[in-house]
């Protein structure tokens, strides 16, 4: 039996559509008029105890709705969901106990008291799950150690960087060593650092414990530190279930061109997904790596190229712009 069961899951929301006149805004008074967005269209997928889980995909594809079913803060319109046989939005004690559900800037302790410490907040979370006062003092040692935050710990909220506040928030959204746990955007707004340190403790804490982590992100980069399966969303559909590898097969066969330029202005004989800085990047296929390199070393403007194998980021974009192309076909 898998620890997490779901089973063609549907979640809709009724949107209200306004005009750009005047007109438009003053008939909305009298009469208004809904649309319907389909946030989960009917997706079905399981998961094994002790998994982590990425899930990626633009804005309004359903990942935050989805993990906000799976934690139980809301209901779903049709379909079916358990986790280690508990109905999530049936709220029961033992399965609240058991999950954690952390939403990025929107965490356990910035709900109480902005001039409040972190420690004054972990203790607050150490009475409400009765945590023992020995095993709360080892795990805010080890987590603050691992996240690098030992000496921000008495420093109040408000003082804290976005980085900072995310780790401490972290720590108190695992004090009770919940073994079910939702990650929303965890390392939006981060540097590179803190996104590293916030990897390393989330393997860790997932090697030490068999927690099952299911983490959703716009950084690619997240999902490809994180686990070894990837769930894709796109407009409340799943586009893709497995392994990270299985997925990069999309592109196999594939180069990706970096294309270094003086300017924007220089005409490159390839469409060009994304600019970096003054570096074109585009992909083009094995067999014509070797004619296209010759071409564009001979046009004027260009300092410098390289080629590699598709970035993780460029797999995904083709798998989301497949999917528009049937749609409109």
């Amino acid at each position: 039996m898998y620890y997490i069961n779901v089973d063609g899951l549907k979640k809709c929301y009724r949107k209200e559509v306004r005009g750009d006149t005047l007109k438009d805004t003053i008939k909305s008074l009298f009469k208004r008029e809904y649309k319907e967005i389909k946030a989960l269209n009917g997706i079905s997928f399981t998961v094994e105890k002790g998994e982590m889980v990425g899930i990626i995909g633009p804005n309004g594809a359903g990942k935050t709705t989805l993990l906000k079913i799976l934690s139980g803060v809301l209901y779903p319109d049709e379909g079916n969901v358990t986790i280690d046989g508990f109905v999530p939005w049936e709220r029961k004690e033992t399965f609240l106990n058991r999950i954690s559900f952390f939403m990025g800037q929107r965490g356990f302790l910035g709900v109480t008291v902005w001039d409040i410490p972190p420690v004054d907040g972990f203790r607050l979370i150490k009475e409400i799950y009765g945590i023992d006062e020995e095993s709360y003092g080892e795990r805010v040692e080890g987590f603050s150690e691992i996240l690098n935050v030992k000496h921000l710990l008495k420093t109040p909220l408000r003082k804290l960087s976005l980085g900072e506040r995310t780790k401490v928030e972290l720590i108190a959204s695992l004090l009770h060593l919940p073994e079910f746990i939702l990650l929303d955007e965890p390392t939006i707004g981060m540097d590179v650092i803190s996104q590293k340190r916030i990897w390393d403790f989330l393997k860790e804490y997932n090697n030490e414990t068999g927690a099952t982590i299911l983490i959703t992100s716009h950084y690619t980069r997240d999902l490809e530190e994180l686990g070894k399966r990837i769930i894709v969303l796109h407009k409340g559909k799943i586009l893709f279930d497995g392994e990270k590898k299985q997925l990069q097969e999309k592109v196999k066969g594939m180069r990706e061109f970096r294309v270094r330029c003086r300017d924007r202005n220089v005409k490159l004989p390839a469409e060009v997904y994304k600019w970096e800085g003054d570096t074109a990047v585009f992909n083009a296929p094995d067999g014509e790596v070797k004619k296209l390199a010759f071409t564009i070393a001979g046009i004027d403007g260009v300092i410098d190229i390289h080629i590699e194998d598709p970035a993780f980021e460029d797999v995904i974009r083709r798998v989301f712009k497949e999917a528009d192309n049937e749609e409109v076909s």
